[in-house]
């Protein structure tokens, strides 16, 4: 009976640790289409300009939060929210690493967070199509590098970028969002790369 009862123990332990790292990623998706015209793009996208990127993120109880990322070294920024940590992290001349951590301060989920959405000069450079809009050269969807948590992400690139006097080709977007299917709450971590550009 107590072997019996171990072995249960131990395969409700494996099923635990299965659901609680469940969390899958859905995929690259478009959204909104209302067109940012720019002049120019480049590659690099320095860390000095993280504080000028708008960050938003729907809380599961319908609180709206604006955290703005600081500049933390030469390569790093951060936003710290109610509940999470938001890190950007450079890893290449147009490559960034995102990692979203909730600190169950208040133990409030999150639900959307989205960067963008204003005139800022960094935004995101799709892998296709390729060649894509002039300036952009090859770019990068959202890579998922993993995370922990029960819900499934997508990412929703939106309002697509031209170069006047060019029509948008869309692969390059003002706007990335980050849907979570169930709320992203305590103990949860997320970890993604995408390709960052500058406009002017």
């Amino acid at each position: 009976m107590n072997r019996l009862t171990a072995t249960i123990a131990i395969a409700s332990a494996a099923l635990a640790t299965q659901v609680s790292s469940a969390a899958g990623f859905l995929g690259n998706v478009i959204g909104a289409l209302t067109v940012r015209t720019v002049n120019a793009v480049t590659q690099s996208t320095p860390i000095a300009h993280f504080p000028t990127l708008p960050v938003r993120v729907n809380m599961c109880s319908g609180a709206i939060e604006a955290p703005v990322f600081v500049v933390t070294s030469a390569t790093t920024a951060q936003a710290n929210g109610s509940t999470y940590i938001i890190r950007a992290n450079i890893i290449g001349l147009d490559t960034t690493r995102f990692d979203i951590v909730h600190t169950n301060a208040m133990n409030d989920g999150i639900k959307l967070v989205t960067f963008g959405n204003a005139a800022q000069r960094i935004v995101f450079d799709r892998t296709l199509p390729n060649p894509g809009t002039v300036g952009s050269l090859t770019g990068r969807d959202v890579t998922f590098l993993g995370g922990v948590g029960i819900w499934n992400m997508r990412a929703i690139w939106s309002n697509p970028i031209r170069v006047a006097p060019a029509v948008p080709v869309r692969d390059l977007f003002n706007t990335l969002a980050l849907d979570f299917s169930l709320c992203f709450d305590a103990g949860d971590s997320v970890s993604f790369t995408v390709d960052t550009d500058m406009v002017n």
